[in-house]
Order: C-alpha cells, then structure tokens, then sequence
C-alpha cells in the first residue's frame, strides 16, 4: 500500500511508470464499468421483465440510479479534496460490487430497484473522483491527453455494452449483467489500493458541510423528480410536480444562504465568480440537455419511422461513439502540445451544430447511412469539447478545489440529460400526437373504433410487436377495407414520429446555437506546464503560466 505523501509534485512525477500506467488502467476500469452498467441493462430488460415481472416499476431501475448517483457527486467531491481520493474510490467501488451482486441476486423488481438505488451511490462516488485523480496525476497542460484517454473508455462503454449484455443475456442469463462488475472491480480496487498514494489536505468532519450537502440534494432529488414525473406520470401542471419544482426552488435557495456562511462550503461561491468555471459549467448542461436528449429518442424514430431493427438502430448510432473516441484523444494530444483549448472547442461545437441541422432534416424514408454520418459528425464534435471542458473546469480553479470543480462539471452533465429527456419527450409526445391526427382524414378515423384509434396515439406501440399485431388485428376486423386503413394509419404514425424527431432536433440545435455563443466568449487559460498543490491560482496578471480567475 502506498503511503501518505506531502509532495508537492503531481502524483505523475512521484509513481513510476508502472504504477502511474496500472493506476489510469485502474481509473478507466471503473469508468468502463459504471458507464458499460447502463447500456448492458438496457439490453437485459425484456428479459429482466419477463423473471420478474413489474412492468409499471421498469422506469425506477433507470431513474433511481441517476437520483442516487447525482445526488452524491457534490458532497464527494467536496470530501476527496479534504480526505484524499483513495478512499473514495476504493468506497465507490466496493459498493458498486455489492450493489450489482444484489442486483444480480434480486428475487424481484422492487428488490432490483434498491439495489440500483445503492448502485447509484458508489456509481457516483466513482464518477466524482475518477476525473479529480487524473487532475492530481498530471499538470493541467498534460490532463487533455489523459482525459481523452478515459472519453475515450467511456465510448468504447457504449460500443461495447448492448453487445455483451446480449452475449450475457442470451447465454449466461441477464443477472450475469450485474455479476460481471464484480470481478472486474476487484481487480481496478487492487490496483488503486496498491499504487494510488494518499495525499489529504486535512479537515475535521465535524465541519464539513452536511446540512448544505443535504439541501443541496434534496434540492436536486425535488428537481430530477419533476422531470422524471411530470413528464410520464402526472403531467407538467399537476399539484405533485408543481410542489417539487417549488420544493426544488425553496430548498436551492436556503442550500445558496448555507454556502454563503459555511467555511467549508460543498461548492464554494466564489468558483461562480469564476468566468471560465461557468461558462464551462453552461456548456455541459446545454451538451448534456441539448445533445444527449434529443438523441435518446432518434431510436424511436429508426424503429418506428424506418422499421430499423433494434440492433440495427444500434448500429446505426454507434458511430457517434466511434467519433467520439477518435476526437477525444487527438484533442487531448492537441491540448497537451499547445496548452491552448478555445479554438478546439469551437470548432467541435460547429460540428455539434452542423451535426444537429442534419438530423432536423431526418425524414421517412431516410437513407440508414445518411443517419450514420450525421452521428460521426456529432462524435466528432462532442470529443473535441466534452474532455476539454473537464481540463478547463480543474483548471480554472485552485487545486485544493479541484474535487468540488470536478463534481461540478459531472453534476452539471447529469442534471442537463435529465432536463432535456424530460423536454424532449413532451415535444415527441405532443408533437406525435397533433401530426399523426392530421395525417388521419376523418374519414378514415371514423372508421376506426375510438378505442382502438386511442392506441395507435402511442408512437412506441410498433416496438411491442405482440401489442401491435394485436391492434392490426382489430382494426382488420372491425373494418371492411381494413388492409388499406391500416396502410393509411401506419403511415400516419411514421409521418408524427419523423415530425416529432424534427421538432426535437429543433430544440437541439437552439442548445447547440447557444454552446456556439458560449464556446466563443469563454476566455482563453493558459494551462500550467507545471503543478504546484495546494497553491491558488493566479490571477491574470501573475505568473507567465497562469490559471486565469476572471470575474464573470
């Protein structure tokens, strides 16, 4: 086990070769496998429903994780900069093994649903200080690289996940999807306890801030629970969601007044002040909102639209990964040699945004590789910015915040994709809605039993083929001229789902316009070649490698 250190030097400098290789391969082992969690449950969960049962429940196994995780980032992140990262990540991963063998192990949907409520929590852990390590191996000039390295993992998670979770699933059973974490984390957790040195700042627990840790979350659980039901269960104007944006206001503000006065704050308001922190901070949630929630739905649009299969629709997006991994390593490369990021980052926001005005022209009968290009475009783009606003947000703050800067960006990224699936979906479901029944002449509604025609309403109901075939066969018999009725309606669907993919284009490509703007007033920081812990950095006018502090 590696000792305490009070050097000054990054850990890059202290470790060996060896050791500073199996510690990243440590790092990216537990980035592979919180991120590879996602994907391959997907997969696993026709045939998770079909042992356990629970359909009305299937949304909590997906929500309960982003509550859980998201919430614990802040108070982490604030935690490692005082105690060390060690711990944290050991912790993290500990629970994340255990969590995914009770996963595993469930007997039922509620049971699953608590332990991906646990699994969330050290999923979080690992998210907030898997970054803040790579800040305390390497000077900021040389993170890019690294960090790339470790977007990259995160795309190769992506690539990789809906293919072994049906490799799992088809051959070993779907609970082999939560068991393989725990080998995998036994081996990241060895290497971290043998090559990560701890180095704490120090503190007392006693004044670590938990009543702020714990407005901060109930602020944030208020919040993503809105989104989450106001969009699929009460609707945006129900007293229940209602309450819980006002319960998310009330608890955020009183959470603002506890930071003001607190001396060991979770987020500090002084980084607020910081211009390249928060416009860095702004682009990940319009990135997170904008382009990652708009793309939840394209495969609804490939499956319905264009009756692409579900691994052909797979298929179709995986390019985005695959220019992702490629971007996120030669912009980190480029980083790491010029120490400069702002061209980068405009140019891969112009790539989101051309990326974007393609997929608004996505129409019926739209060729497959058409779509696969335009996500190459998009991969391009989001690897050139998403590392690099990791690299800006460490290096725009001194280094004993690092922790809770790099929490920050994560929480920013989490709380951003939940904001735009839950937008996004109102606009695919009202904007389905109102143009597949104006694509319906009344004649050809009449027709229809009202019951029956209430169903074709679901844009999602070509995706449950037993439902389907089921309704086909009303409509056939209920209806003389069924065939072309049918023909008629189906066509109407794949028209409201190809307008409502545009529309939520639309939306991404204002959020897109916008990081533009962002991306071009972001001041320029030169990023240190060197790394000296514990010091502030400087403002403007010192040193000739600053980390600028620029008041917004």
């Amino acid at each position: 086990m590696a000792e305490l250190t009070e050097d000054t030097r990054p850990l890059g400098e202290v470790l060996d070769r060896r050791q500073i290789w199996l510690l990243l391969a440590s790092l990216m082992l537990c980035m592979f496998v919180s991120s590879l969690d996602g994907s391959i449950v997907a997969t696993a969960t026709p045939r998770i429903l079909a042992d356990l049962g629970g359909f009305s429940m299937l949304s909590w196994v997906f929500t309960i994780y982003i509550l859980s995780s998201t919430v614990v980032v802040p108070i982490v992140g604030k935690l490692s900069d005082m105690f060390g990262r060690k711990w944290f990540l050991i912790a993290g991963m500990s629970i994340f093994m255990l969590a995914s063998a009770a996963c595993g192990a469930a007997p039922t949907m509620i049971a699953l649903i608590v332990a991906r409520g646990v699994q969330g929590v050290g999923g979080g852990m690992l998210f907030a200080c898997v970054f803040s390590t790579i800040g305390d191996m390497f000077p900021p000039a040389e993170r890019g690289k690294y960090i790339g390295f470790f977007t990259g993992t995160f795309s190769l998670a992506a690539i990789t996940g809906p293919t072994v979770g049906g490799l799992l699933t088809d051959h070993v059973g779907w609970r082999w999807c939560f068991y393989v974490n725990v080998p995998v984390g036994l081996l990241a957790i060895t290497f971290i306890w043998m090559n990560l040195p701890l180095h704490a700042r120090g503190g007392r627990v006693s004044r670590v801030d938990f009543l702020g840790a714990a407005l901060l979350a109930g602020a944030t659980i208020s919040m993503l629970l809105a989104l989450v039901w106001g969009n699929e269960a009460f609707g945006w104007g129900s007293p229940e969601t209602v309450g819980l944006f006002v319960a998310a206001v009330a608890l955020g503000t009183a959470f603002v007044m506890q930071e003001r006065r607190h001396p060991e704050a979770i987020f500090p308001l002084v980084i607020f002040r910081n211009r390249a922190f928060v416009l860095s901070n702004v682009m990940v949630i319009l990135l997170g909102a904008g382009m990652f929630g708009a793309i939840q739905y394209l495969p609804t649009f490939l499956q319905t639209a264009l009756g692409a299969s579900a691994t052909d629709s797979g298929l179709i997006s995986t390019p985005q990964s695959l220019g992702m991994l490629t971007t996120s390593v030669v912009g980190g490369q480029l980083i790491a040699r010029t120490g400069r990021f702002k061209y980068q980052v405009i140019a891969g926001t112009l790539l989101i945004l051309t990326a974007t005005a393609l997929l608004r022209t996505l129409d019926v009968g739209e060729a497959e590789w058409h779509i696969s290009l335009f996500m190459v475009i998009y991969g391009l783009g989001s690897g050139l910015v998403l590392p690099t606003m990791s690299v800006v947000v460490q290096s725009a703050v001194p280094h004993e915040l690092l922790g809770v800067a790099t929490s920050g960006r994560q929480f920013s990224m989490q709380i951003g994709q939940v904001l735009g699936t839950a937008v996004f979906g109102v606009v695919l479901a009202t904007t389905f809605v109102s143009s597949f029944e104006s694509h319906v002449s009344p004649a050809v509604r009449a027709e229809i039993p009202p019951a029956t025609f209430a169903r074709f309403e679901d844009p999602t109901l070509p995706l449950d083929e037993r439902e389907f075939r089921a309704v086909q066969d009303e409509v056939r018999a209920a209806v003389p001229d069924g065939e072309r009725v049918l023909e008629t309606t189906i066509a109407a669907q794949k028209e409201g789902v190809a307008s409502a993919i545009q529309d939520i284009f639309t939306g991404s490509l204002v959020a897109a316009a916008l990081g533009l703007l962002v991306a071009l007033l972001m001041p320029e920081i030169p990023l240190r070649r060197r790394f000296r812990p514990g010091e502030p950095a400087p403002g403007p006018e010192a040193a000739p490698e600053p980390v600028a502090i620029e008041a917004l």
